[in-house]
């Protein structure tokens, strides 16, 4: 695990191919799980991890330029830069609310277009959006905030007599 934590990608088509990677991996994890006999609820709840734990993956592996590429981030840290992260945690809070609208109608409409037997599946979805929306704008926040000056780490030799 510490050697594919040790990997950077900092060219933005390698960045693309793994989010695509990762989405493709999410569909096919459901996919297996639906294979082996797993009600489509479960085949969603394992797409969802395989998402999450990509991007929670991706976060620690890519770096925005200017970044230092050896160290590692901290763990709250989602992308290099706070209008990155700002941007994309109001996109995942859109799909959020847009989940939210989404599970009200199929259980309140007179004649819903999706049928009430998905809203366990909405609700999986509202919750892995919400959770990247809380990341990505913890990380827009944290960035944003000064960072305090460091103490010195030397011991001066001269000592001040009062």
């Amino acid at each position: 695990m510490q050697r594919i934590l040790d990997l950077r990608i900092t060219r933005w088509q390698w960045k693309l191919l793994y989010v695509l990677g990762v989405l493709l991996a999410g569909w096919i994890v459901g996919g297996v799980v639906g294979a082996m006999g797993a009600p489509y609820l479960a085949q969603i709840i394992a797409g969802a991890i395989t998402d999450v734990a990509g991007l929670l993956l991706g976060a620690r592996i890519f770096r925005g330029r200017g970044e230092p590429v050896d160290p590692p981030r901290p763990w709250w840290q989602m992308t290099a830069r706070p209008p990155l992260s700002r941007r994309l945690g109001i996109l995942f809070l859109v799909l959020t609310v847009m989940s939210v609208a989404t599970m009200f109608i199929a259980v309140f409409a007179p004649s819903a277009a999706a049928p009430a037997a998905d809203v366990p599946v909405v609700i999986v979805a509202l919750l892995e959006y919400a959770a990247i929306a809380w990341l990505y704008l913890n990380s827009a926040v944290r960035l944003g905030l000064p960072v305090p000056p460091r103490e010195p780490k030397f011991r001066p030799k001269v000592r001040l007599k009062p």
